[in-house]
């Protein structure tokens, strides 16, 4: 009888020494998951970002070279998408120049249905105003990493 309580003992200790073991790997597990997607989203958040400046860029080489009809289709292309990602913005610089640009919006549609250069200009300088505040604020070196 004793035997058999010190058996159902030590078992006993076995089972919670193990479901602890593996709670405690559980759990670290979990925080690293956690850790990986919130390392996602921003990187996911950082590529739109990085999309939208390609549109602009090719909006500006559009204009350049008076391509007013294939720049006035990618502009509404690319105005939605900045007015879809203009409330996930997290970096309060990039907000900013983004609801700029926004402002912007009638103007350059305007301009390009005119066949107006002026709309180079005004791409050109929402350009250099995005990318100032991409690197200011998004691709800012992580001093955390060696």
């Amino acid at each position: 009888m004793r035997f058999a309580f010190i058996v159902l003992v030590l078992m006993g200790l076995s089972f919670g020494g193990g479901f602890w073991w593996q709670h405690n790997k559980t759990d670290s597990v979990r925080s690293r998951l956690q850790a990986a997607n919130a390392q996602l989203a921003t990187d996911q958040a950082t590529i739109r970002l990085c999309k939208l400046q390609q549109q602009l860029l090719s909006l500006v080489d559009d204009t350049a070279n008076k391509n007013y009809g294939d720049a006035a289709a990618l502009s509404t292309k690319f105005f939605n998408d900045l007015s879809a990602e203009a409330p996930n913005a997290t970096e309060p610089q990039v907000k900013s120049v983004m609801q700029s640009i926004l402002g912007k919006r009638d103007q350059v549609i305007g301009d390009l249905a005119k066949g107006d250069p002026a709309s180079h200009d005004l791409f050109v300088q929402m350009s250099n105003n995005f990318h100032q505040a991409l690197q200011a604020a998004v691709f800012q070196p992580s001093m955390s990493t060696p």
